[in-house]
C-alpha cells in the first residue's frame, strides 16, 4: 500500500519540451522561407508578363510602320513599375525596301540616388543617421 518511491517525470518532460520548441521554431522558419519563395516568385513572373507585354506592343508597332524609316530610328516602350523599358532600334537595310533591327534590350530609365544631408531627419530615401 504505501509505495514510497519517487516519480521523477523531469528530464523526460524536459526533452519532450527542447524537441517541441525545436519543432515549433524549424516550421515557422520553413514557412516564412516559403512564404518568401512565393512572394519572389510572383514579382518575377509578373515582371515577365509585362516584359511579355511590351515585346507584343513593340511587335504591333513594327509591324504597323508604313514608311520605312530613312535612318536610325530607336522606339521605347516602358513596362512594369516605369523603371524598365524595352528600347528597339531599327535601321533601313541594304536595299531599302524593309527594315533591320539593330538593338532589342531592356534599360533602366530610373537610377538610385544617394540621399543627401540636407540636415534634417530624414532624406529622400529614409532616415538619415546621425552625423
Amino acid at each position: 500500500m504505501g509505495d514510497n518511491t519517487p516519480r521523477t517525470i523531469g528530464l523526460p518532460m524536459l526533452i519532450v519540451v527542447f524537441v517541441s520548441i525545436c519543432l515549433f521554431s524549424f516550421s515557422g522558419i520553413a514557412y516564412s522561407t516559403a512564404k518568401n519563395s512565393l512572394e519572389q516568385s510572383d514579382g518575377i513572373i509578373e515582371r515577365a508578363r509585362n516584359y511579355h507585354g511590351a515585346c507584343n506592343e513593340a511587335e504591333k508597332v513594327l509591324a504597323g510602320l508604313e514608311n520605312v524609316p530613312q535612318a536610325e530610328t530607336t522606339y521605347s516602350f516602358p513596362f512594369g513599375t516605369a523603371m524598365e523599358e524595352l528600347q528597339v532600334t531599327i535601321a533601313p537595310n541594304a536595299d531599302g525596301d524593309d527594315y533591320d533591327i539593330i538593338s532589342w534590350i531592356v534599360s533602366d530609365t530610373a537610377s538610385w540616388e544617394a540621399p543627401t544631408d540636407t540636415g534634417s531627419t530624414s532624406g529622400s530615401q529614409g532616415p538619415v543617421g546621425p552625423s
